[in-house]
């Protein structure tokens, strides 16, 4: 995962310079191989990098990608940034498909309803936790592929 994160934000670094926003990584080395897909995980890199960078919405913040192994059949990623957090009515809402505060033309509501769509078919689970003034983080749990044999899944998480 580790390749993974490095290539989303230095595919991120332009809107992060933009938007007077730093990148910070915190990666765990050696994590095992997950079940998923590259691509969909990418997805969901992408997403909540680039909605985390897009709440500070101009004023400048930190974005902190964090990896660690709690247990030894899952690894958990998070996204943490300390804009302006979402208001509790919000949350609750925020992975319903077309659920946006976004203005008009800026956003379908739909990220955020297909990364949950894309963790939970890879067999994990993704939680937000926002206080309102204090920022946001999204956490990731995903299983730990034990059938390694199995092409069709990520490599090693710390590749």
């Amino acid at each position: 995962m580790a390749y993974l994160i490095r290539d989303i934000v230095s595919l991120s670094a332009q809107q992060a310079k933009y938007n007077n926003v730093d990148i910070k990584i915190s990666l765990m080395d050696s994590l095992p191989a997950i079940w998923g897909s590259q691509t969909e995980l990418q997805q969901v890199l992408i997403n909540l990098i680039n909605n985390a960078i897009a709440a500070m919405d101009k004023q400048g913040g930190i974005v902190e990608v964090e990896t660690w192994r709690p247990t030894h059949d899952r690894v958990k990623f998070s996204v943490r940034d300390n804009g302006p957090g979402i208001p509790e009515a919000n949350l609750k809402r925020i992975f319903e498909p077309f659920f946006t505060t976004k203005p008009v033309g800026k956003g379908t509501g739909l990220g955020l309803s297909i990364c949950y769509g894309i963790i939970n078919t890879m067999g994990g689970d993704i939680v937000v936790e926002s206080q309102v003034g204090e920022g946001t983080c999204f956490e990731v749990s995903l299983p730990i592929n034990a059938d390694k044999s199995t092409t069709e899944y990520t490599k090693s998480m710390s590749s």
